[in-house]
């Protein structure tokens, strides 16, 4: 593999990455869950009440709902998430009655039919679940909920498993957004990923959302892989363009064999040196830049008229465990497995055993196990981390009016860090505005980390608890 990147990574970005490049969180939340304890129902019903009493008078926005489902037929050998492998036939129903009894346990906790502004359907494979399954499902939650007439409601796919029936049917049911995962299009570093899936097939399932009517069809790419290269990736890259998905996430591999046992089949000798990583996240950037996509956040880019882009120009752009949304306020609250509701300022995590999870909610219980009810101070940096990691700047009147704070005297010593990031041009700091220039957008999570009460060294600690900041 050629390492030989003086063509690719200016020098001053390299060294930027020397001083910079350490391990951090990713900021799917703060406080981030190692933060967080064990937490039982009693705590997550009374964040549940805080929602009625302010729906009720008038106060609270619309629910945003997630649906775990943790099923896969294989397991790619990159996967962070949270998954179950076992057949189709012993599992789907069991667990469809477990989500029937989470449901009507929450449902019973806000009282009234609540407003729904979105829905995520994520996993696992979502569409492990036949259509038919599927079709319960929803139709439960809309029994149960009032959607409103412009809700999203979006799901994650695998091109491989999704069938036509499938794609169908989630139209039928009112899903108008619709994301795949296709993470490379090279087959040696499918291969080497043990995900194999041809382009032919890739697209033909791709013109199959589009031929159905989703508002918005969506690919997620991945790179840090096996055998990745700036040209191998480049080549998928510029095939996506010219297919032109509404949106693509572009995540970042994180190789974590010891967290992830699975991961060490991985020929780790064929992953990417460091910096030749950062130089295809920065091609990739460039190349869809310069194909009328807008960079989102850190990994996600949007076509110049897609909401997302529309709301990060505005800088309302907001982050749930869903993902990047343009939806104002962060209230939602998941089912299934290993899920996790945030409302109210609080964070619920359910059980991530599958077998405990089934066993308490068919029981009637709620099955939160932990989670964190969040003071003041963590609301208030939850609100200054979001604006950086969303929306790559901080309005310091803003926080102040909504806080009642001095922005700059309650962080003295994240402005200190600060500087030093603006003496390497990677901060824009002014009297009432921190922005993210472009240069800057590869270190927006040490920007964010210096922010973060809850950050301590990790002494004793043989392997790093996240994965590297760039």
């Amino acid at each position: 593999m050629n390492h030989d990147l003086s063509r690719r990574l200016p020098a001053d970005v390299e060294a930027l990455l020397d001083k910079y490049d350490r391990p951090g969180p990713r900021y799917t939340s703060y406080p981030t869950a190692p933060a967080w304890r064990d937490m039982g129902p009693d705590e997550f019903r009374d964040a549940l009440h805080r929602y009625v009493k302010a729906d009720d008078a008038g106060q609270a926005p619309p629910l945003s709902l997630y649906v775990h489902i943790p099923f896969c037929a294989e397991r790619c050998l990159y996967c962070g998430c949270n998954v179950v492998i076992a057949p189709r036939d012993k599992v789907s129903e069991p667990y469809m009655e477990a989500l029937a009894a989470d449901i009507d346990l929450q449902v019973k906790e806000l009282g009234a039919k609540r407003r729904v502004s979105q829905l995520h359907l994520g996993g696992g494979t979502p569409t492990y679940l036949q259509p038919a399954q599927l079709e319960r499902l929803i139709g439960w939650l809309k029994e149960r909920f009032d959607f409103l007439p412009d809700a999203e409601l979006s799901i994650e796919v695998d091109p491989v498993v999704t069938t036509e029936d499938h794609v169908r049917t989630l139209r039928k049911i009112g899903f108008n957004r619709i994301s795949m995962g296709v993470q490379d299009l090279c087959d040696r570093v499918q291969q080497a990923v043990e995900r194999v899936q041809p382009a032919e097939k890739t697209f033909r399932f791709y013109s199959l959302c589009r031929d159905v009517g989703f508002d918005s069809v969506n690919m997620d790419l991945i790179y840090g892989l096996p055998f990745q290269t700036v040209e191998r990736f480049a080549e998928t890259v510029q095939q996506v363009v010219e297919w032109g998905p509404d949106r693509v996430a572009v995540f970042n591999y994180a190789h974590v064999p010891w967290i992830k046992p699975h991961q060490e089949k991985m020929p780790s000798e064929a992953l990417p040196e460091p910096k030749e990583k950062i130089a295809i996240f920065l091609e990739t950037t460039r190349l869809f830049t310069a194909n009328g996509y807008d960079a989102i956040g850190i990994d996600h880019f949007a076509k110049s008229d897609d909401s997302l882009a529309v709301a990060r120009r505005a800088e309302n752009l907001r982050r749930n465990f869903m993902g990047y949304t343009t939806q104002p306020e962060t209230e939602s609250i998941a089912f299934g497995v290993t899920s996790i509701s945030e409302i109210t300022g609080a964070y619920a995590q359910n059980q991530t055993r599958l077998s405990t999870y089934q066993r308490t909610v068919t029981g009637g219980t709620l099955p939160t196990v932990r989670g964190l009810v969040m003071s003041d101070d963590d609301l208030l940096r939850n609100e200054v981390i979001m604006d950086l990691m969303c929306n790559l700047a901080i309005d310091k009147r803003r926080v102040e009016e909504r806080h009642g704070i001095d922005f700059d005297a309650t962080f003295a010593d994240a402005l200190e860090g600060l500087k030093a990031m603006q003496d390497d041009g990677l901060i824009e700091l002014s009297d009432g505005r921190i922005a993210v220039p472009e240069r800057g957008q590869l270190f927006v999570r040490n920007a964010a980390m210096l922010f973060d009460a809850y950050l301590k060294p990790a002494e004793g600690r043989d392997k790093p608890l996240f994965s590297r900041t760039v």
